[in-house]
């Protein structure tokens, strides 16, 4: 057996495309090509050279070798899917470069497709001390990963809830409704739960509106004031969302 690498045999292997795509986010770039193996002996494929074309829109620091794991049979010809990964913020648009395969080079496009990605520090977050109207102090690590620029949300309001509200109206509402049927059960539970709901807890984020370039971080101060109706003696949690990413809070009474 044969191993085909970006340095040597290369030139034992045929794709007929005249042109290989490759599309998707910088750390997935996918495609499709159907490699074959004109030799008498099986070939198998590591990696095969890269390079910049003369002409067009090339990727600075591009990996030098497209990696591939496979092999083929004497005579034998596949589909194989191909995988390339570019700096994650590498902007969107469109990329050429070549390869070396069959003796020739083959023209290689990299569609790299707008990716927005944020990575936050810590993504739970706790503080003691149940009090009407209080507001809570923390600082977070924010970091734009992706390859557009990321705007800081501004969020404005979220849900605080008791931690044990579900628990509790469905318990008072068992004790007071369950033998009158799912019905009655069910319309006790929504009265429990809107009675024991809190109102909205306010969210400030100094940095608001703030632009991000990619690869670009900062740290996030952020204040919530917890409403004035909340129980001090209850705990209270609740979840808000930046882009795609969920982060927690809680507060304890003790």
């Amino acid at each position: 057996m044969i191993t085909v690498t970006a340095n040597a045999f290369h030139e034992k292997l045929n794709i007929e495309a005249d042109e290989i795509i490759l599309n998707g986010p910088p750390s997935s770039l996918t495609g499709h090509v159907f490699i074959s193996n004109n030799e008498s002996e099986t070939l198998f494929i590591r990696d095969l050279p890269l390079s910049s074309p003369k002409e067009g829109r090339t990727l600075p620091n591009m990996a030098a070798a497209f990696k591939l794991t496979t092999s083929l049979k004497a005579g034998e010809g596949k589909m194989q899917r191909l995988s390339h990964r570019v700096p994650a913020h590498t902007p969107p648009g469109t990329y050429e470069s070549t390869i070396q395969v069959g003796g020739t080079e083959k023209k290689v496009k990299m569609i790299v497709q707008p990716n927005i990605q944020v990575d936050i520090n810590p993504l739970s977050i706790h503080f003691a001390g149940v009090i009407p109207g209080e507001s809570y102090y923390t600082q977070l690590s924010f970091t734009n990963s992706g390859n557009m620029p990321f705007k800081i949300p501004d969020i404005k309001h979220v849900t605080t809830l008791d931690e044990d509200y579900l628990c509790r109206a469905m318990s008072l509402a068992m004790r007071e409704k369950g033998g009158e049927g799912f019905n009655a059960t069910m319309d006790e539970l929504t009265r429990n739960i809107h009675k024991d709901m809190a109102d909205w807890a306010m969210v400030n984020i100094e940095e608001k509106g703030r632009i991000l370039e990619p690869g670009e971080s900062i740290q996030l101060h952020l204040t919530l004031t917890l409403p004035k109706n909340v129980d001090p003696k209850r705990d209270y949690s609740g979840t808000m969302r930046l882009w795609d990413q969920t982060l927690s809070y809680s507060i304890k009474s003790h």
